[in-house]
Order: structure tokens, then sequence, then C-alpha cells
């Protein structure tokens, strides 16, 4: 029996074994395949489940069950901190894998160290010649991309992008409709910078409000404009071997035979110097250049009328204006009044205030004609509010030609093109190779033609073919949509395909983005503000262009830099010694009064207890506010980078900003916006404290009233007095100006013109310094109300019985009493309006021109927007330096002042 049941219990535990080898065998057949996450940003949108069956990562990811493609979040930033984010993460190594990297910043981006080179996939530069040549090509579809992007692409011989399958294109966008209404051929669009005029005064009705182009002062729409002068914002120079001469040649170029150079002569010898490096310079102030600035004062300024008889536009000249007639070329002769004269036939957008919706007028009707990337137009109808099938496109058109551009040759019509790329973060190099493998499939499958020919065939199935290029539509068989394709965007996809038309790039060499800010800040908005009419542009073109060519868009050569080290090392240690100087006298000052006092009072422990007790206060003082200060000092003398190495520099950095003249302009609107905020802010609570005291009723409320706005956070202030200062004539300000006008008489109120308040330079820093007096004065003012409840009363009876007035009063007793105080809210408010910069960020962001760049905001822009964090801290020190003194003063002062107690408010 005991037989039989051993036998059974094998039996049981050798079926039980069998069972749970069986389990784990199927449970290994089912656990899916470790997946390698791959994780990029904007690069695609879509998800697995949600996207469409074709999608090639779908696809992808459904034959490659080892790959998850993911897509990285981080915070979102407005304007120009919009890339802050994505920056922040790669310097954290919490990075995606990819993202969209643009043309014009993928340089930048490589010089910083953000981007992971592809030479172990595409191939590497055996010869080092810093291209890469067909024979060193590893993988077949770097043959295929476009020469100029493999250029941009390329540097020091290492291949760090590839570009997108989808392209921006940029042109004229317009409304056929209102130019069918107004006469004009949507079909014969204009080919020259005067058709184009013509075709704005047409489209304009100023009794009607409408508008004939929204003229954009972005510094990139104006490269449009630049190219159809027939000017390039950057040249390549080249030294020839042989000769030593220079050949310049344009941005774009792609080969460089020293006969397709800008400044080629015929007894120049023929030579291929591809191989030679480029030295990049900006030519921002070339004659293309100011013919194009021209044109955009043209638009804005041309003085012109509709004759009466014909309805036809009248350009006028200023003499003609003043003489109320002008004879036209039939020789009949037209008188006209004031009221007639036209001024310009543009709305201008991208300005300091920036006001001006193009998108709701477009849609609305009340304007015809703007600038912009007409890849949107599929999504006009929820964007705009504009039916698509309302607009057409044509090219920016060609000015006019010149003699000493192109030697004269007729220019072209320009559309502007910008194909980005698709990049890797620094971070994949820690990756195993497996998973740069993987990561590698998925950039390649992202770029691919496919990827492109999806997006093409669901634009066609979601019924947008009209805005589909008609070559790829026949290409992937839906010739049946061609005839639906508007005939302007026709007409100008064969212009481009039989080089009746050009395209233009935006910049990818140097630091673009800051030109391209000022560009708009420092010539285009202010041409086209309120005051432009009389702007010196060709003089701030010249200065743009230096300012590029000294550090701020190219670097300045080395040699330069060491003619001045000599000089700026000795300056450097005056400067230290003054600053130690004035610690020393700080700390002096400090041990002084300690010594002073005496005595040791009952209950006062003076050992170790006190000092452990700080430890954590002084812990946390040390960590965030003296390791940033010390980690600053070692910044300002290095060429920081975020990720990689930070070479020291020495005085590099102090020398650039004392050789570039921005600096020092920025220094003086600095102590423009101190003295304007010092008056404005630091006065007005005092005369308000004095009022305040002296009303017979309502004290209370009163003081409340202006005690309120500051509740109010600083960012709602800002943007509320931005509403009020809208430059168009139902902005507040605007509004009470014309009221005041049309009841007082004191001007004629038919004359009167909306004042832009943010983006004329007479306006615009006072602008930026009265949200602040509102704000602030109320709790300026309770402060000095309490500190008068401390003077005693005898001294205003005795006043009275002298008969004294209130202003004997306000000079012999009330201020000299407060002055103590005052002095210290001076120093105080001194030293912090220095630092000040919250409302010119939101309300003008340093423009109009340099009217309002003070130096808080200059170093602003140059760490976080230019990403030359050691420059702007060589900027902080140099401004820290001079408010040293102040510091000093401020202590002394607090040390003889007497505080007391006041019982009443």
């Amino acid at each position: 029996m005991e037989k039989h049941h051993i036998i059974v219990q094998n039996l049981l535990l050798s079926v039980l074994l069998c069972s749970l080898l069986t389990l784990a065998v199927f449970a290994s057949a089912q656990t899916p395949p470790k997946r390698i996450p791959v994780s990029q940003f904007q690069l695609w949108d879509g998800q697995q489940g949600t996207s469409s069956e074709n999608d090639p990562i779908v696809k992808l990811m459904r034959e490659d069950p080892t790959i998850q493609v993911t897509t990285w979040s981080g915070l979102t930033l407005p304007g120009a901190g919009g890339r802050t984010p994505l920056m922040m993460s790669i310097a954290g190594q919490t990075a995606p894998d990819m993202y969209y990297c643009w043309s014009h910043i993928i340089r930048t981006d490589i010089q910083q160290g953000f981007i992971f080179p592809l030479n172990e996939w595409i191939g590497d530069d055996s010869n080092k010649n810093n291209i890469l040549d067909d024979s060193e090509v590893k993988w077949a579809g770097w043959k295929d991309q476009p020469a100029l992007s493999r250029q941009i692409a390329i540097v020091d011989g290492k291949v760090y992008g590839l570009p997108t399958s989808s392209t921006n294109q940029m042109g004229i966008i317009f409304r056929v409709d209102l130019v069918r209404q107004a006469g004009l051929d949507p079909n014969k669009p204009p080919e020259t910078w005067d058709q184009f005029i013509y075709w704005c005064q047409k489209l304009t009705d100023p009794a009607r409000s409408k508008v004939g182009f929204a003229l954009p002062s972005y510094g990139f729409t104006w490269l449009s404009w630049l190219a159809s002068a027939g000017g390039t914002p950057v040249i390549q120079n080249k030294i020839s071997p042989t000769t030593g001469k220079t050949f310049k040649f344009k941005m774009n170029a792609t080969t460089y035979l020293t006969t397709d150079a800008i400044n080629y002569l015929p007894e120049d010898a023929k030579e291929d110097l591809a191989s030679v490096p480029s030295v990049w310079q900006a030519d921002l102030n070339s004659l293309a250049a100011k013919n194009a600035v021209e044109m955009y004062h043209r638009l804005r300024w041309q003085r012109w009328l509709k004759d009466p008889q014909t309805g036809e536009p009248v350009n006028l000249t200023m003499n003609e204006v003043a003489a109320k007639k002008v004879t036209l070329p039939s020789g009949r002769e037209l008188t006209f009044t004031e009221e007639q004269v036209n001024t310009g036939m543009v709305a201008v957008i991208g300005g300091a205030s920036d006001s001006y919706n193009w998108s709701k007028e477009l849609g609305s009707g009340n304007l015809a004609m703007t600038q912009w990337f007409y890849n949107d137009l599929a999504g006009a109808q929820g964007n705009w509010g504009v039916n698509p099938d309302l607009l057409g496109v044509f090219p920016v058109p060609a000015g006019p030609p010149q003699k000493d551009v192109n030697d004269g040759k007729p220019n072209f019509p320009i559309i502007q093109y910008q194909r980005h790329f698709a990049v890797m973060t620094e971070g994949v190099a820690r990756r195993p190779k497996a998973e740069r493998d993987a990561i590698w499939k998925v950039m390649t499958t992202l770029v691919s033609q496919g990827a492109s020919d999806e997006g093409i065939r669901k634009q066609v199935l979601s019924g947008k073919a009209r805005f589909v290029d008609p070559r790829d539509l026949v290409r992937l068989g839906f010739s049946d949509y061609v005839n639906d394709v508007p005939p302007s965007l026709r007409k100008l996809y064969a212009d481009l395909e039989s080089g009746a038309a050009k395209t233009c790039t935006e910049p990818f060499a140097g630091f673009w983005v800051t030109m391209d800010s000022a560009l708009n800040s420092n010539v285009l908005s202010l041409v086209s503000s309120a005051s432009g009419e009389n702007f010196d542009f060709r003089t701030a073109l010249d200065e743009v262009n230096y300012t590029a060519n000294s550090g701020t868009m190219f670097a300045r050569p080395p040699e330069e830099l060491l003619k001045y080290s000599k000089v700026a090392w000795i300056i450097f240690s005056i400067v230290a010694l003054l600053v130690l100087v004035m610690v020393g006298l700080i700390v002096r000052a400090n041990l002084k009064a300690k010594g002073a006092s005496t005595g040791n009072p009952a209950g006062v422990f003076y050992g170790w207890l006190p000092w452990l007790l700080l430890v954590p206060a002084l812990g946390s003082i040390a960590l965030w506010g003296y390791y940033p200060l010390l980690r600053g000092v070692i910044m300002a003398f290095q060429d920081y980078h975020i990720v990689g190495n930070s070479p020291w520099v020495g005085l590099d950095n102090f020398i650039n900003i004392f050789l570039n003249p921005d600096f020092y302009n920025s220094v003086r609107q600095t102590v423009k916006f101190v003295a304007l905020n010092m008056l404005l802010v630091f006065i007005t609570p005092i005369l308000l404290s004095v009022l305040l005291g002296e009303i017979p009723w309502g004290k209370v409320f009163w003081r409340s009233v202006f005690f309120l706005p500051q509740l109010t956070s600083g960012l709602v202030v800002a943007l509320l007095w931005k509403l009020m200062y809208s430059p168009l004539k139902n902005g507040l300000f605007n509004q009470a100006l014309y009221y005041f006008i049309k009841y007082t008489h004191i001007s004629d109120i038919a004359a009167f013109k909306p004042i832009d308040w943010l983006g004329d330079p007479n306006y615009a820093m006072v602008a930026t310094i009265i949200p602040s007096v509102w704000a602030g004065m109320g709790m300026g003012s309770l402060i000095y109300l309490a500190a008068m409840k401390g003077i005693p009363e005898e001294l205003y009876e005795a006043a009275d019985l002298d008969g004294g007035n209130l202003w004997a009063k306000l000079r012999f007793i009330t201020l000299p009493q407060l002055l103590p105080l005052i002095v210290i809210n001076f120093v105080g408010a001194f030293i912090g309006t220095f630092q000040s910069m919250g409302n010119i960020f939101l309300l003008t962001f340093g423009g109009p021109g340099k009217e309002t760049m003070v130096l808080s905001m200059a170093i602003w822009l140059e760490a976080y927007s230019n990403l030359r964090f050691s420059t702007a801290t060589a900027m902080a020190w140099v401004m820290g330096s001079a408010l040293v003194g102040f510091a000093y003063l401020q202590i002394r002062i607090l040390r003889q002042v007497e505080f007391r107690r006041v019982e009443e408010v």
C-alpha cells in the first residue's frame, strides 16, 4: 500500500512538473520582445493605435516590434523662450532622442554641442576635405538629398542632420474675390515692384478701412524682398590659394568656380575653390538691401490719391502734395484737397506694438494681401476664418535691375523656401549601438519620401488637393485633381520648375536669430512706425551690418581681440582693485560697528549654539545665492556651453562687449530708464502721500483706491496697459485723446492720427514706465504716510502760528523729517531699477529700434535667445560692479538712521 502511495505521489509530481514547464514555455512564447524606446520632438504627431495604418512610423513599429516611438513633451514657454525647455532638457540629459531643428539654427546647435553626428551610418570624411565625397558615402540616401541641405548639415566633415521630407514656402497670399472686385486679374499677378504697388493701391480704400497689403516687419520675411532685389544676407569669402585674391559667393552657393563669384572679373583665371574653407560675412547693408528697405518705405509712406474721373491711383511727390495739384501723363491737371491724399497702402504687422490681427482682417475682407507661408492655406478656414477657395498665391515680385547689383541683370520673383532637419541629440552617444541603430531607423523613416507622400495622400483625401504641388498629384496618381489647383498656384509651381521664379532661404551660418530681431527692431519696424517717414534706414542698415560682423552674428577674429588684450587686463585689474576696496570698506564698517557695541546683555549666549542654529539659513544662502555668483565669475572668463567643454578665453568676453556699440547704447538707455523711473516712480508716491494726508474727507476710500493696483500681478498690469496702448483708433488712450481734441478744439480733429505709444521712439520709454507708477505708487504712499505720522504735530502748529502755508510746511518740516526714509528708499529703488525689465520685456521687448534696450534686457537676450551665456555674464558683472558703490552707500546710510515706532497710522 505504501509502495502504491509513493508511485501515485511521484506521478502527481511529474504531472505538476510537466504542467509548470508547459506554462513556462507558453509564457515565454507570449512575452513580447524587449522594446527600444525612441523619443522624438515635433517630427511626428501620431501615436500608435490612433494614426493611419499607412503612417510610415506605425508601419515601422508593426514590422519591428522592438521599436517604440514616443513623443517627448516638456514645459511650453511663449515667444523667444520657446526652445528653452528643449535646450535645458539637453543640459539635464532628459532630452528626446531626436528633434525638429530649423535650418537657420542647426549650426548654432552644433556649435553648442546639442547634436550627435550621423557619420557612423552615412560615412566618414576620410580625405578631410570637410565634405562627403560620393566614394565616402555608405548610406545611399545621402546622395539624394539637395546639395544646399547637405552643405548646411556638414560642419568639419561631420554630418549633423537629415533634411525633412516636408518644406515650407512663403509668398504673397491674396483674396481672389477682392482682386476681381478691384478690376484686377487674379491670374496675372504683379511681376515687378511697381506693379505690386499698383495692386496695393487698387485694393486699398481708406474710407472703408480696407487695406491692400499687410506689411510684415520681420527680418525673415524681408529676406524675400532682399532676394528679389538681387541681394543675399550673407556672403562666403574664399581666398584663392594660387592668386591670393578673395572671391565672394552668395550664401546659397553650392559650386565655387571663380566664374560664379559675385566679384568675378574677366581677367581672373577659372578656378574651383570648393575645398577652400568659407569665411562668412553679413551683407545686410548692400545696395540690394537698401533698395529692399526703400520698397518698404514706399509701401508705408507713398503719397497718392485716386483720380476722381478714372479711379486710377496717382502717385504724388511732396511738392505736389504741398501744391495740392498734379499734372497727369495725359496733360490734364488734377487739383485735390488734403483729405483726398492717402499715405501708404499697407497695415504693419510685427512691429513693436504688433496689434494688427492680419488673419482676422483677411477673413473679414478688410485685407486683400499678406506675405506668409502658403502651406497654411489648407487650414485657412479654421485658422483664418476664410474659405480657401477664395485664396491665391504669387511670388514676391522682382525688384528693378541695378547696375551695381548683378551687373544690371534682371532680378527674379522670389519664393522663400525652408527645408528643416531631423537631428539626434547629444545624449544618443550614451546609448548602446543597437539602440542607436534603432534611432537611425526611425529617423530615416521620418524623412523618407514615403512619409512625405503619406502626408500628401491625407491632404488629398481630406479635400485639400487644391493646395498640393501638381507634380506630386500626377506622381501619386491624383491627376484628376490637378485642375482643382488655383491657376495662380499652378503658375507659381511652373515658374519655379522653369526657373522663371527663384527661391531664397534664411541664413544658416552665424547667429541669424539675433539679426532677424535686430532688423525688425532697428530698421523695419522704425521705417513703418508713425515717425518713420524721415528715418535714415540706410545708416541704420550700416550699423546693423557692422554689429553683425563685430561679434553679434559672426565672431571677431582672434587677432583683433589680441590687440586689446593687454589694455583689457590693465583696466580689469584696476576695476577689480576698486571693487575689493569697496568690499573691504563694507567689511571694515561692519567690524567697527560690532566693536563699538559694549556690554553683554543678560541672557545672551555668545558660544557655538547661535552659529549652529544659523547653519541651515547660511547654507541655503550659500547654495542659492553665492554659489551661482561664484559660477558666474567663472563663466565670464569662459566660452561657456551648456553641453560639452567650456574653454577658458580670458577677457575676450569683456573685450567683445566693450567693442560692441550696442553695449554702449544699452548703457545709455539704462541711464535714461533709471532717471525717468526715479523721477516718476520714486517721486510720485511722495507727492501722493502728501495729498492723501491733506484731503479733508474719504481718507480710507482714497487710500484703498490707490492701493488696489498693488494687489494685481505685474504680468496682468503690463498686459492690461498693453491693451490700453493699442495704436488703433479704438485704443483706450487714442480714443481719450481723440475726444479731448474734439471737445477742447486745441487742434484740427480732422488731422488727428492715432499714436503708436509702444512703437514710436518718442513715447516708448515713458510708456513702459507709467504702468509701474500706476501699480506701485499706492504702496509707496502708504509707507510715507506712516512715516509722516511720526512727525510731531507741534512742528506744524508752530508753522501755523508763524503764518506758514502748505508749501512752507512741506519744504521745512515734512521733507526734512522724511529725508532718511527717502534716502533709504532711493538707494534701494535705484539699484532695483537697474535690474528691472519686466514691463520692457512684455511691452516692447527692447524696441522700437534700441529705444528700450536696457542692460538687463540685453543680458536676457544674449543668454536665452543667443545662448551666449558667457557674454551675458560678463555684461552682468559690468553692471554689478558699477552698483557695488551704491550698496556701500546704502549700508552707510542704514547705520545712521534712527528707526522709531509710530503708534497710529
